[in-house]
Parts: structure tokens; C-alpha cells; sequence
């Protein structure tokens, strides 16, 4: 392991010594320069050859300038010092701020920036960043001041490195390391400029909480500047992402490696792609994450014995592109040595095995296995392999045994690719081809570095729109994508919003891309509320439990609770894992505990079709986990984690919550505690946004007879709650926001909800029909009567309302008795009820 350190002589020369040896340097090129000239007019070819021998030199030195003397990836030795790859510039920057800082008694840290600051690509940084430059410049200046004033005593001690610390060694230990992560050739300035933030130093952490900004988007918004200076009028923009990887370079097939052993393979190339020609061309080869895959996948191929590797990953994970990174890695020779001069060719499956009879197909595979083994510099990549064990349930000859003597073979390296389910489907039972393979999971990248790549297609797509996009936009949209869209991973997900903010900019005619945008397109994509509450979401959160009382009849306290809830939602203030909120609604049947769930989708979620409602009677067996979170073997996926994962914003209702099975109740101890489900082919649902209500009718016989004794639900509400361990386990309990007993309704309160029922039916006549219908106050409380019930409660009330006056008006509308414009009245004698038209 190498100790990495910093020293440079020049740094602690006197003004003096510098200038002297500056000028001794300026001095003995102009000299050289000077000889060059005259021994190349000699009339002496000796003089005229060492002539030329010195403009060689100073050719080399012309053409390297401004480079360090090392690159970052070449320094030799276990104990390196960094200062060898300082370019020029960043030495100059570094040895500046040293001296200044030294001469007026001021912060380091706060000097380097100062002088970093008026360089193009930090300046170009900073633009992205959207931090104002001369407000910038003010706050450092202010606090170099205020640095100084502490530094010559005026009260405070300044705030200064840990003891035994050099601030500049760390500061180009930290550039080197950024250097070395952003695959640099040499410590830049910018990277001095991100090491400064990077360091921990609290005066430079303060300046930059004041813009909002940290040390990580400092980082990634280097990258900008960086490439903006390069791709400037002289060098275009790559044409795709590689072209970020390494310099483009001319397109040639090789077929044969330098030690000319290799043999071609016509039949091969016909149905494949070579990915090292692809590399070559810089068609392919940028790789950002995945490096714990990439190295164990390098190591598999790399190894004696079964040098094989399948890839297992959703779409959109990565697999492809860590083939293409390996392709990059192998044409620059930067692999192990048994990897060195070989070929990595990608087989099109589907052209191979088209149109193909068993016979042909057996031939087909047959010349391109001969050919491979002769070739003898074939690295083999099947994509998507399992199409080739789909074959085999279709009666016909199937390709993986004629492969198997290819992957058996330690000369052939083999990597294939497939998906969590169609694994999980066709391979795993295929015991003899996996025990060739090493199974390499790959998963999704991190927010971290899904920025990063988007901050390079960010670059792409500003030359395609001709918008400036902010680094700002580009990180939220990595974090919308993460959090809210979740059907598509990342970096696909975010790369998706981000083009169709660009695309509403466009429309809009912007020159930039802010964040706002993006969140705005967000919102609208998923249905889910970002942005701060507005005006009109804000009344509404204000007055959500008059709202709700419009539909719904008393039970204020799981009104109330629920209204909370969201409000903390709304206004940020709600835990950062876990649901919105989960509810225990506990009650006698047909008191309002559904009817509030569905009101509460309505208001809130902006539609009733995204209350998913389970039937918890229905998953009373162990078995039924799977309709839950899907089967085994991948082939049915889960009815509960594909609601959430379709409709990451919903309510999520699970009705006679007791009457599951216990295992099913355990698995909400996880989407309770942390809000994440994982389904059987490793997708993970995300109930952050999510409201999950569970209704439960247990010691509904004890509430009954309770109240039959005169006790009201609050009087035996703790009573009940200390019960409900008889259904469920204390850890479930205490995991729910809050546990709400539902009371039963008297007649007045029932006459009320019929009052609604009436109004909604008046409402759908009016809209259908035309038709205007009222209802005296003696009808609606015969139907409350009639249509309530002490064991059901106002259940029966909509079978009620549908016997006696719906199918009543369906007939007279069938009947034409009445028609549009007409005003019916609905009255009662008795058990009877009456129709009047009255107008």
C-alpha cells in the first residue's frame, strides 16, 4: 500500500531564491534556444545534428508543456510524493497562496480560493453551481479579513489545522485523490480547488452552507468545468458518453493479436459485435460505479479453472456496461496479463438462432464453437442467455448443451448476462451450467454516482438543446428520479426526467435548466406533491378536517390524526423512513373506518383509484405471501409491492387486518419501521410516500356490549388497545402512528350520512340526466332508520338508498315519467316513499 505524501523544495525558498532560480530556468532555455539556432546554421553536420538533437528536446518540452512531471496513475515507489503531479499552474496557484498567506498573516485555505477563483474552469464550476461570483468573491474577502484580524490577536484564537498536521500536505494529498478519482491525468487547479473543500476546513465549510452548496457538489461540478475548457471551439463534444472515456482513435477490426498465434473467424463475426473494436473507436468504455462488480467480475475471467461469469441485474442496472468498460480496460492493456491481445465479442443470439432448424442451428453453433477454440484470444459475451433456455421448452435441440463444452473449456472466458426473474425461471434449475458460472449480482448505482454521470450527459445534452443545465438540476433530478420513479432505475430514471425538463425549457424558450424546472416536471410525471404547498394545496391542508367532514360523519379523532399527519408531510416535517403514516382503525363494522380511507384518497391523492385496497380475509394461509410479494421462481410478481411500485403516492388499505396470517403481519414490521418492501426478484418498493390504514373489527363483540352498557368508546378505548395484543404482536403495535377507536353511530348521525347518500345521488341524476332531485328531512330519516343497523351499523344504508329510490327513478327514467329539466321531490308516508315532479 502506497504512503502517499507532499514536499517541494521551492515552496520554502526565501522571494529571493525563487526569483533567482526562475530566472537561471529562463536564462538556460533562451540560451539553448539561442545555440539550437546557430548550430543548425553551422556549416559542421556534427554541430548541425546536435542542433537538431536540441530541438528534439525542446520540441518534447514544447509539447508537454504546462504537464507535471509524473501522472497521477505513475508514481513509482511505496512512499510517493504527490508534488510530482502538480502541473505547472496548480504549483504556481499552490506556491502563491503559500506565500501570501505567510506574508499578510492569513487563512491558507481562504487565499488559495481567493486566487483559485478567477481560473475559467472554476469559474465555470461556480456558474453551474449557480453561486454568484462577485458575491462570492465578497464573503471570501470578508472572511480572509476576519481571518487576519484573529490571526493578529484582535480577541479570538483562529481556527487552525489539527496539531501535527501540515494544511498544504493534506490540501495536495486531498487534489491528488480527487485527481485520481475524476481519472485525471495531473493535480489541476480545480482539483486544489475541491481538495480546499474537501479538507474539512470550518471557515471554508461556513462560506459554502452560506450558497448551499457542499463539498461533493463541488466535486462533481469541477467536472463541467473541466470538459466545457477542452470541448471549446477547437474540439467538438463527443458524440456519446465513452467519448469521455479516452481520445477517439480511427475504427480497425483485429482479428489477430501481436504475437500473431490468433486465427480469424468469419463465422463468429458474422453473428457478433467485437466490443474491443468498439473501444477502439470510442464507441464504448465510460464506466462510472460499479466497481465492486467490475473487479470481482475481472478476477472471475481472470482466473484458472472456470474462468466464467454470469451477470444478474435488472434492466437499466449497469450489466452492458460493465462488458464495455472490460472491452476499454482490454485495449489499453489494463487487465491482467492472461487478458492481454484478446478479443471481447458480443454473440447476437437472436440473429444466431433465427430461421434456424435444429440441424442448421447445430451446425451454426458447431462452426463457431471450432472457430473460438482455434482462435485462442476470444473472451465470449452472451447477452440475455437465457434465450437460449427458452428454446429447449419448445421441443427443440437445445444451444446450451452444445455450448457447454465451450464454457467447460478454462481457455474460453465466458460472461453472460440475463435478468433476476428469467434467472430465478430457466437457469437456477439448470444445475450443470451454473456450477461453469460465478453469478455476479449487479445492482443500481448510488445517487452519488448516478450525478456524476449525469453531470457528463448533462454535457451531451446542452450541445443537443443548446440549454444550460445547472448542476443543481442535474442532482435533483437524480433525486427525484431515486425517490419518486422507481419503475426504472437510476441512472436511467433520472437521465429520463432530466430530458424532459430540457424539453419544457425548450418549449418555454429558456437559455437554463434550474431546478425548479425539474421538480416541476416531477411532479407532474409521478402525481405526487414536491414543491411546497401552494396557495390553494395550503387552505386545503388547513381545512382538511372540515373537508372530510363533509362526507364523513363524527369519528374526529381519526380525522384529525390523518390530517396531521399529512400536514407534517407536506410541510417537510414528517420522519425521513417509513410511511407518510400508518393507522390502526379499530371498530364495529359500518362505523366509517373504509368510508374515511376513500374520502381521504379522494381529497389528498387526487383520485380514488389510488387506494389499493387488500382484503386481508383472503391471506389467511402462509402460502399467500407470495400474492404479496410475488413467487419464488420470478413468475408471478406481488399484487402489494406492483401498487407501490406503479403508484408510489397512494393509500395503501388493508381491511380485517387481524384475519392475516401471522407471517404476513411480520412483513409489515419492515414497511412500517423503514418504509421498504423487496419483492422476489430483489425490486424494492418505497412506501416513503404511502399512507397504509388497517381496519380491524377485533372485540367488536366487547365494543357492542360496552356500549350496550352505557360506556362510550372513549371511556374503553385503552381497555381496547391492551386487548388488541390477543390479535397482534406489542412490536407491530407500537409500530403503527397511531391506533384509533371508532365509535358506533347513533340514528341522528346515520339520518346525516344519508343526507350525503341522497346528495350524491342528486348530483349524478343532475349531471346525467338533467333532473333535479331534493329530499325532505322526513325521508331521509325514514331511510337512516331503515337502512341502519346495531350489528352493522350504516352498512346497509347504500343497499337501502339503492332499493328504495334508485331503482325506483331507474324505472320512471326507463318509463319516461320524467325527463330533463324536471324537479322531482322525495317524500314519505310511512313505509312508502313518494316522487312528486314539480317542475
Amino acid at each position: 500500500m502506497k504512503t502517499l505524501t507532499f514536499s517541494d523544495a521551492r515552496l520554502t525558498m526565501t522571494a529571493p531564491g525563487e526569483f533567482f532560480v526562475r530566472l537561471v530556468g529562463i536564462c538556460a532555455y533562451t540560451v539553448l534556444t539561442a545555440s539550437t539556432a546557430l548550430l543548425l546554421i553551422s556549416r559542421v553536420s556534427q554541430l548541425q545534428w546536435l542542433g537538431a538533437l536540441f530541438v528534439l528536446f525542446l520540441g518534447d518540452r514544447l509539447l508537454h508543456f504546462g504537464e507535471a512531471e509524473r501522472t497521477v496513475s505513475d508514481l513509482p515507489g511505496s512512499r510517493v510524493n504527490v508534488g510530482q503531479s502538480l502541473t505547472p499552474r496548480a504549483f504556481r496557484a499552490l506556491n502563491a497562496a503559500v506565500r501570501k498567506a505567510k506574508a499578510f498573516g492569513q487563512d491558507f485555505h481562504l487565499v488559495l480560493l481567493l486566487g483559485l477563483s478567477d481560473i475559467p474552469d472554476i469559474r465555470e464550476a461556480l456558474r453551474r453551481l449557480d453561486i454568484p461570483r462577485e458575491e462570492f468573491l465578497a464573503r471570501l474577502t470578508e472572511y480572509m479579513e476576519r481571518s487576519a484580524e484573529l490571526r493578529h490577536g484582535e480577541g479570538v484564537e483562529p481556527e487552525t489545522d489539527s496539531p501535527g498536521t501540515d494544511p498544504v500536505e493534506a490540501l495536495v494529498i486531498a487534489a491528488f485523490e480527487n485527481a485520481r478519482g475524476t481519472n485525471e491525468q495531473f493535480i489541476e487547479p480545480r482539483n486544489l480547488f475541491v481538495a480546499a473543500t474537501a479538507v474539512g476546513h470550518p471557515q471554508v465549510g461556513k462560506l459554502f452552507r452560506l450558497f448551499e452548496v457542499t463539498a461533493p457538489d463541488i466535486q462533481e461540478a469541477a467536472i463541467f468545468g473541466r470538459w466545457r475548457k477542452l470541448f471549446g471551439p477547437i474540439r467538438r463534444t463527443p458524440a456519446m458518453l465513452s467519448g469521455f472515456a479516452h481520445q477517439p482513435k480511427f475504427l480497425r477490426h483485429r482479428t489477430m493479436n501481436r504475437a500473431w498465434t490468433a486465427r480469424p473467424t468469419p463465422a463468429l463475426d458474422r453473428y457478433s459485435t467485437d466490443l474491443t473494436d468498439l473501444a477502439r473507436a470510442e464507441k464504448i468504455g465510460l464506466l462510472i460505479g460499479h466497481e465492486r462488480e467490475f473487479s470481482t467480475l475481472l478476477n472471475v475471467i481472470a482466473r484458472p479453472g472456470k474462468p466464467n461469469a454470469i451477470l444478474v441485474g435488472e434492466p437499466g442496472s449497469g450489466k452492458s456496461t460493465i462488458i464495455a468498460h472490460l472491452a476499454f480496460r482490454m485495449v489499453k492493456d489494463q487487465v491482467p496479463p492472461v487478458l492481454f491481445d484478446k478479443r471481447l465479442v458480443e454473440v447476437n443470439l437472436t440473429e444466431l438462432i433465427a430461421n434456424a432448424s435444429t440441424e442448421v442451428l447445430a451446425g451454426r453453433l458447431g462452426k463457431v464453437v471450432e472457430e473460438i477454440a482455434l482462435a485462442g484470444n476470444i473472451v465470449l459475451f452472451l447477452p440475455n442467455v437465457h434465450d437460449l433456455f427458452r428454446l429447449a421448452g419448445k421441443g427443440a435441440v437445445n444451444p446450451i448443451d452444445l455450448l457447454l463444452p465451450v464454457f467447460r473449456s478454462a481457455a474460453i472466458p465466458v460472461i453472460c448476462e440475463t435478468f433476476p426473474r428469467e434467472f430465478k425461471q430457466y437457469i437456477e434449475q439448470r444445475t450443470d451450467f451454473l456450477e461453469l458460472f460465478e453469478t455476479v449480482p449487479i445492482d443500481e448505482i448510488t445517487e452519488a454516482e448516478a450525478t456524476r454521470f449525469l453531470v457528463y450527459a448533462a454535457l451531451l445534452l446542452e450541445r443537443e438543446y443548446r440549454i444550460v443545465i445547472t448542476f443543481h438540476a442535474a442532482r435533483r433530478a437524480v433525486q427525484l428520479a431515486h425517490r419518486y420513479f422507481r419503475h426504472k432505475l437510476l441512472p436511467g430514471s433520472a437521465l429520463d426526467l432530466l430530458k424532459l425538463a430540457l424539453a419544457k425549457a425548450a418549449a418555454e424558450r429558456r437559455t437554463t435548466l434550474d431546478e425548479a424546472t425539474v421538480i416541476a416536471v416531477a411532479e407532474t410525471q409521478s402525481k405526487i406533491p414536491i414543491q411546497q404547498a401552494g396557495t390553494a394545496e395550503t387552505e386545503k391542508l388547513l381545512n382538511l378536517e372540515a373537508l372530510i367532514h363533509r362526507k364523513l360523519v363524527n369519528q374526529a379523532p381519526a380525522v384529525t390524526a390523518v390530517a396531521r399527519a399529512l400536514r407534517e408531510y407536506r410541510s417537510g416535517l414528517a420522519r425521513s423512513s417509513g410511511p407518510i403514516a400508518t393507522f390502526l382503525f379499530v371498530g364495529p363494522t359500518g362505523v366509517g373506518k373504509t368510508e374515511l380511507a376513500k374520502i381521504l384518497t379522494a381529497i389528498q391523492f387526487g383520485s380514488k383509484d389510488l387506494m389499493h385496497r387488500f382484503d386481508m380475509s383472503e391471506y389467511q394461509e402462509k402460502s399467500s405471501i407470495q400474492r404479496f410479494i410475488g413467487t419464488p421462481d420470478g413468475e408471478r410478481t406481488g399484487a402489494l409491492t406492483d401498487a407501490v411500485l406503479r403508484d408510489p403516492y397512494s393509500l395503501i388499505l388493508l381491511d380485517e387486518f387481524e384475519k392475516a396470517h401471522s407471517d404476513i403481519l411480520n412483513l409489515f414490521l419492515q414497511v412500517f419501521d423503514d418504509g421498504r418492501l423487496t419483492d422476489s426478484l430483489g425490486r424494492t418498493a418505497d412506501f416513503s410516500n404511502t399512507i397504509i390504514i388497517a381496519t380491524s373489527n377485533a372485540h367488536s363483540v366487547y365494543i357492542q356490549d360496552e356500549v350496550k352498557k352505557g360506556r362510550t368508546t372513549e371511556d374503553i378505548s385503552d381497555e381496547l388497545k391492551s386487548k388488541l395484543t390477543e390479535y397482534f404482536r406489542p412490536e407491530l403495535l407500537n409500530r403503527f402512528s397511531d391506533i384509533i377507536v371508532f365509535r358506533n353511530l347513533s340514528v341522528d348521525e346515520i339520518a346525516t350520512i344519508a343526507g350525503f347518500l341522497i346528495r350524491d345521488v342528486a348530483d349524478s341524476l343532475r349531471e346525467t340526466h338533467g333532473i333535479e332531485l331534493a329530499a325532505t328531512d322526513a325521508a331521509i330519516r325514514r331511510l337512516a332508520e331503515l337502512g341502519w343497523s346495531p350489528t352493522f351499523g350504516a352498512r346497509p344504508l347504500r343497499a337501502t338508498i339503492s332499493e328504495r329510490v334508485k331503482s325506483v327513478l331507474a324505472e320512471k327514467l326507463l318509463r319516461k315519467e320524467i325527463d330533463r329539466g324536471n324537479a322531482i321531490e322525495l317524500d314519505v308516508e310511512g313505509d312508502t316513499f313518494q316522487f312528486s315532479v314539480t317542475a
